[in-house]
């Protein structure tokens, strides 16, 4: 198939299945329509098309394949829904769904052809080509993603959007433009890239990867599965009739920006992210910029600040970036250094230019380009604008109780601001929790001696030794080099008998073969919620969820073997494992750190939000990750439009001037703690329980005992904190918010010597 050159005729080859009488043309003012003027050609039965370009219009404009339901797909017989795709201008000869995430992801946000297929590759895991035929390509034997079962999926997925906001056709946008149907299909499409992580999750699910492993599912089948999947997709996706009058609206100004009247800096914030119960439970997210953040610098770079707080019965936390405040920890890559974002970082971001687009670089982790679309909301009801934020699908703002607004209005300046963030690359990142605490007790990879992680049949080793040794039943040594960890995870199991456990009432039998992994695979994800201790609904010996590993073994250079294995609820114990897939590892050293990343992932990892990386340094091995670059849509509210909702819900809003400080509730975790004389051991010293809602629990880990004991920070900037124990035991000394370490002094009348000295790690 090839390409177009600076030559007067252009082919290409429109596919799903090949399909013939697709209308083909050069989009020529992005509309998303084949107007008249535009150079168009109808495919032939073998879905190729030959349109004669003008020489100066070549590799300039995305190409467009409107599929009608006068068209047949030679793999799936006639279209009954029609549905349209597009390629970028420099990428013709193929025009697939593939090509279709690519040119969406290029339209919205100015990334380059290279950039956005990368990040669509990236997504989904897909190790071909995105512009490839890959109606002539052999399916995949490593258990990675099927080019042509994803790109069916998009297409069903696409009718199934079509036929839900059909209706919306003709009707009014929010800034009362009439709605076509390149409107919907323009909103579909988008749709499509923020429900890519959801949509390749989909093929993993039983339902669809039973039957599409089935050799003898008919192509009946295999659609019907498709059809399931599809219809679950768009009932969830967010994108219904309702919505559509808001996106269109956003879509054509963000195609037809209005022109900006340049102002002065000043200090600003967006409200990111709001999740409200009351004054006394909430989170909220938001970006902000002094004045002089908002300034420019030499390089065309305004700065801003990621501010997170939680409330938790009235237990505030205030933190940086990160889930939860401990994540602030986090070491990412960024290209030259290892870096750590605490509070009040700078992120930055270019100057948005004419189209509203902006360059982003954040906390050193994330680098990706972004497109806005505002509105003026001055005077409206913060109930219906709320209301039109929920109907339009976005989820980032969430209020328990809405009746709260009452009839308050928005004052004037107040702006509704719509984001749409299209990562580009994700640095290689870790936590650096625990270094030097027990195995097991932090983000440290742990590993099992020779006799142990070499596995064999339990019954078949001598009493105390193999797998039957004690060690087996702890959680092994902290990994110290890549080679030690490698070495042990050769994905050799402990093999032992049948057993059985009762809780709950009810008694529960494991497999015949009752087969123990952890000792020679390591973590890439688990997929389920199921908790791991036995609960209520504790229904098996199982829990349900999936466990995804790997062991480096198999054939050819740096092999990997990928499992999805069982998890035990009584321990959380990884067993009975099955081989999913085959791939190879790649060793990448950065700075003071080396960091193998997992190549031909399997499908089954498609519902993880990251793909595992190991990072050696500092003389451990750690569970690192590369987040996804999904994308994201958000509905943002500018400072004033703040200010005025949170004195509505009786907050108090960031003054972005002012620098973000840190909370009482930000120490929250566990924290092991020891004294300097003693040996680090799961079973030797305290483990301080610090929780989200302030309360203060603690366990002795020679018993495994919990007693009463009570901790208050007394300086939030620095972590300093006071502590009494049981038995008269009394401590001071320092969280170190940022590293994760303990330290201080302690009185324990029961110790002898009754004082001396502590250390500790948060896990």
């Amino acid at each position: 198939m090839r390409r177009w050159h600076q030559r007067p005729h252009g082919h290409a080859a429109v596919i799903d299945g090949a399909i013939k009488n697709a209308l083909v043309c050069i989009d020529k003012n992005s509309n998303g329509q084949c107007d008249a003027g535009e150079t168009q050609g109808t495919t032939d039965a073998a879905g190729k098309v030959t349109l004669a370009v003008p020489s100066g219009d070549v590799g300039k404009y995305p190409i467009l394949a409107v599929v009608g339901t006068n068209a047949v797909d030679a793999d799936n017989g006639p279209v009954t829904t029609a549905y349209t795709m597009s390629a970028p201008a420099d990428q013709v000869a193929v025009v697939s769904p593939l090509t279709t995430l690519v040119q969406q992801a290029v339209a919205s946000s100015g990334a380059t052809t290279a950039q956005a297929a990368k990040s669509v590759q990236d997504a989904t895991g897909l190790t071909g080509s995105p512009f490839a035929n890959f109606t002539k390509a052999a399916a995949p034997t490593d258990g990675s993603v099927n080019r042509s079962t994803m790109a069916r999926m998009i297409v069903v997925t696409t009718q199934q959007q079509v036929a839900t906001i059909a209706s919306a056709l003709g009707t009014n946008a929010a800034d009362g433009t009439k709605i076509t149907q390149a409107d919907l299909d323009k909103a579909i499409q988008k749709m499509l890239l923020e429900l890519l992580p959801a949509l390749v999750t989909s093929l993993s699910e039983p339902s669809v990867a039973s039957v599409y492993a089935n050799p003898n599912a008919t192509a009946d089948q295999k659609a019907a599965a498709l059809l399931a999947a599809a219809t679950n997709l768009v009932s969830t996706s967010g994108l219904s009739a309702a919505a559509v009058a808001t996106v269109v609206a956003i879509n054509t100004q963000n195609a037809n920006p209005p022109t900006v009247v340049t102002a002065a800096p000043a200090a600003g914030l967006n409200l990111d992210t709001l999740n409200f119960t009351d004054t006394k439970n909430y989170f909220v997210r938001t970006l902000g910029s002094s004045t002089a953040q908002n300034t420019p610098d030499s390089n065309n770079l305004t700065r801003f600040v990621e501010r997170r707080t939680r409330a938790n019965n009235g237990q505030v936390a205030r933190w940086g970036s990160g889930s939860d405040p401990w994540r602030n920890a986090d070491q990412s890559w960024n290209g030259t250094a290892w870096v750590a974002c605490p509070i009040n970082t700078e992120n930055t971001s270019t100057v948005r230019d004419a189209q509203g687009n902006s360059q982003y670089t954040y906390c050193g982790r994330e680098t990706g380009k972004s497109q806005r679309a505002t509105f003026d909301i001055a005077g409206k009801s913060m109930a219906d604008v709320y209301a039109s934020v929920i109907a339009a699908g976005y989820t980032n703002l969430r209020i328990a109780t809405p009746a709260v607004l009452g009839t308050a209005t928005f004052p004037a300046d107040s702006k509704l601001v719509y984001i749409t963030n299209t990562p580009l690359t994700e640095a290689v990142s870790y936590y650096p929790a625990g270094a030097n605490s027990a195995a097991g007790f932090s983000n440290v990879v742990s590993q099992y001696s020779a006799a142990i992680a070499a596995g064999g049949v339990a019954a078949a080793q001598a009493q105390g030794a193999g797998c039957n040794a004690p060690e087996a039943q702890g959680n092994g040594a902290s990994s110290t080099t890549l080679e030690g960890a490698m070495a042990a995870k050769q994905g050799t199991p402990c093999i032992y008998a049948q057993r059985c456990i009762t809780y709950n009432g009810a008694t529960y039998q494991s497999d015949a073969s009752n087969d123990w992994w952890g000792n020679s695979t390591v973590n890439l994800g688990s997929v389920g919620t199921a908790p791991t201790a036995p609960s209520a609904s504790s229904t098996g010996y199982y829990t349900g969820n999936t466990l995804l590993r790997a062991a480096f073994t198999g054939t050819g250079t740096n092999p990997v073997t990928y499992y999805a294995c069982k998890q035990r609820y009584v321990s959380g114990s990884v067993r009975n494992c099955t081989p999913i897939g085959t791939g190879s590892y790649t060793i990448t050293t950065l700075g003071d750190g080396r960091a193998p990343s997992f190549n031909n992932l399997p499908l089954q990892t498609a519902p993880l939000t990251y793909n595992r990386v190991l990072v050696e340094r500092g003389g451990f091995v750690y569970l690192g990750y590369q987040n996804k670059p999904n994308v994201s849509n958000r509905a943002r509210l500018n400072l004033v439009a703040t200010g005025a909702l949170f004195a509505q819900l009786g907050l108090t809003a960031d003054d972005p001037s002012v620098p973000h400080t840190l909370a009482n509730g930000a120490y929250q975790g566990t924290w092991d703690v020891r004294s300097t004389t003693d040996a680090i051991s799961p079973t030797i010293g305290t483990t301080l329980f610090i929780n989200g809602n302030g309360t203060i629990s603690c366990q002795d880990r020679s018993n495994s005992a919990f007693f009463p004991c009570t901790l208050f920070i007394t300086d939030a900037a620095t972590g300093a904190f006071t502590y009494v124990g049981n038995g008269g035991s009394t401590a001071s000394g320092k969280l170190d918010f940022m590293a994760g370490s303990a330290s201080g002094t302690y009185f324990d009348p029961t110790s002898n010597p009754p004082n001396g000295s502590f250390v500790g790690a948060r896990r």
